[in-house]
């Protein structure tokens, strides 16, 4: 190790092997490099002639010398001056070694030139700074110093203001926690904010804090981070790696509703939200094949096509598990990674599927999913009592006639029933039959038979409401399709747009005219099957997974096949008092 001597200004080496025999052990500079300032390189302390004492660095460099001296220590090693970077092999070694060497340090000076007051130290571009990350965790002993070379307090006695900069836990900043009890998440978000001049920088700074050794390859830009990644991959079985923000990716298009991707990050910054995030530990580890990673998981199907991948993962203060969200590839164990509806691509799940599954996911972008829907297909309605008189179907998306569909990925409201109702040869208002999905893509179906309008206000109201949402079908003029944005306007509680997320007890206070699938007793399937009474007569309801038989369904998707069923039709139904659509 090649270090400066504080008094003769010049190098002095000392075998790796030597270093516990210093007496006072040594001292190593953390400092934000200013190009604009001439820093002080390795070939000026070979010269050390009248130029170099100009260089506008200099003074920082006889500082720092002298602070080190002051402080009992006869050499320190400056990072500016004490590697020959014309030498790739020394570069290559120096920065593989960088975060042991700073770690045996008996202390590192951090000099702030940009503050000079303690009030300041939250505002220093040194927090800023990809490299200075490692020479903050590695010492034991990290001492701040300000522009005129003023004590301005050390890591222990300023971990208050740097858990407030930094995010990182004050047991790590006093030496009480190892950094590498963190997982690999929390330790990926430290650096979430830092920058590199240099976008390789972004991985190399962080090999030591990993503890990974790998060649510098300047030129790969991001590949440098993929790399990285890769390395920790197989060297520890940390399932953190991969609970990251797909929204956060720089190179992702920011108001897409799905995204796919690698199952790796492109960034660290992708981590800025997991300062929370916990390795729950019990991973099988992985399989890298040519396909990208082979994962464990008691994977589940969310939405038909989309599935959660559950992690040895969670956030410290929340029940569940951090879960994958991927889309099934035409490959049987192939997916890929996307992103839900709020550009999330991890939701937390105490859920957990009934086996272990095997799952193929690229580590780097690949092949897009194929572009997938689900919904409802409605197989069969049956209206068959003479109190209806006719029906409509508003549809979110314009599947096919008989499909109430969504984008992959998206809940609420897929399409509604309505039904006109008639008594005593009378219009007599209007029953409503909505079919959507939750927040956890479970179907669901809501029921509304309202009094007549003289009897509730908002009853009353319910029809004008109604028209204010609806827009005319474009490809079939005689249907009705859902306006984008319009329920939010809406007050009645049927219109209300997070009523797929109803909780328990608003399940239970539902008015009698109104019925909720999730009051029924679930298929095994997932899905539901129940009678409801309605004011003038009983409806039957069912919704169960199967094949979409549409011709462009290429994808061979699922759908749920809904059937609605009211009355009794004759033996031989002619369609007279009600109406009936059978597919």
């Amino acid at each position: 190790m090649r270090f400066i001597n504080t008094t003769t200004l010049g190098f002095q080496e000392v075998p790796d092997l030597q270093l516990h025999k210093l007496k006072n052990g040594y001292s190593i500079l953390s400092h934000r490099w200013t190009w604009g300032e001439d820093e002080i390189q390795y070939v000026d302390i070979l010269s050390m002639g009248d130029t170099v004492k100009a260089k506008k660095g200099f003074a920082k460099f006889t500082g720092a010398c002298a602070l080190a001296k002051s402080l009992g220590h006869e050499l320190i090693w400056i990072d500016t001056c004490c590697i020959n970077k014309a030498d790739a092999a020394e570069l290559s070694e120096a920065i593989n070694s960088m975060y042991r060497w700073y770690s045996k340090s008996q202390v590192c000076i951090a000099y702030l030139q940009d503050v000079n007051s303690e009030s300041m130290i939250r505002e220093s571009v040194w927090f800023e700074r990809g490299w200075t990350l490692q020479e903050l965790i590695a010492p034991r002993s990290v001492k701040f110093y300000g522009h005129s070379w003023n004590y301005l307090g050390s890591k222990a006695g300023l971990s208050s203001t740097i858990v407030a900069k930094t995010g990182i836990p004050a047991d790590v900043l006093k030496n009480a926690k190892h950094p590498r009890a963190c997982s690999v998440a929390q330790r990926m978000s430290w650096a979430a904010k830092r920058t590199t001049q240099r976008i390789e920088d972004r991985a190399y700074s962080l090999m030591g804090l990993f503890d990974v050794n790998m060649p510098m390859i300047y030129g790969e830009r991001g590949q440098a981070f993929i790399r990285l990644q890769e390395h920790i991959i197989a060297k520890s079985a940390d399932e953190s790696i991969f609970v990251w923000s797909l929204d956060l990716l720089e190179d992702s298009t920011r108001d897409a509703k799905q995204v796919h991707c690698g199952l790796l990050a492109s960034s660290p910054a992708c981590f800025a939200r997991c300062g929370d995030i916990i390795n729950t530990g019990g991973s099988r580890g992985f399989q890298i094949s040519q396909f990208g990673l082979i994962i464990s998981s008691p994977a589940m199907m969310n939405t038909l096509g989309t599935y959660h991948a559950p992690l040895r993962a969670k956030r410290a203060d929340k029940a569940g598990n951090c879960a994958l969200i991927l889309t099934k590839l035409p490959d049987e164990r192939s997916f890929v990674r996307t992103s839900n509806s709020s550009g999330e691509s991890f939701v937390t799940t105490e859920k957990l599927g009934d086996t272990m599954m095997q799952i193929s996911v690229p580590l780097e972008p690949g092949e897009a999913p194929p572009s997938l829907y689900h919904g409802y297909w409605l197989r069969k309605l049956g209206f068959y009592d003479y109190h209806i008189s006719s029906h409509d179907k508003i549809r979110r998306l314009d599947g096919g006639r008989d499909r109430c569909l969504l984008p992959q990925g998206e809940t609420g409201t897929a399409g509604i029933i309505r039904l006109r109702l008639r008594e005593n040869g009378q219009a007599s208002g209007f029953g409503w039959i909505k079919l959507g999905f939750d927040s956890s893509s479970r179907p669901v179906c809501l029921l509304a038979f309202p009094p007549t309008p003289d009897n509730d206000r908002d009853t009353r109201r319910m029809p004008a409401q109604a028209e204010e949402l609806l827009a005319a079908n474009p490809r079939y003029p005689s249907e009705l399709m859902l306006k984008q944005g319009s329920s939010e306007r809406m007050r009645h509680p049927f219109f209300d747009s997070k009523w797929t997320n109803a909780s328990s007890s608003t399940l239970s206070s539902l008015p009698s005219y109104c019925y909720d699938s999730r009051l029924a007793t679930s298929r095994s399937d997932g899905g539901f099957d129940f009678d409801f009474q309605a004011p003038l007569f009983k409806i039957s309801v069912s919704a169960k997974r199967m094949p979409d038989s549409s011709s462009s369904n290429a994808q061979k998707q699922e759908v749920w096949a809904v059937s609605i069923v009211a009355g009794t039709p004759p033996p031989e139904y002619s369609g007279g008092g009600g109406c009936c659509t059978i597919l």
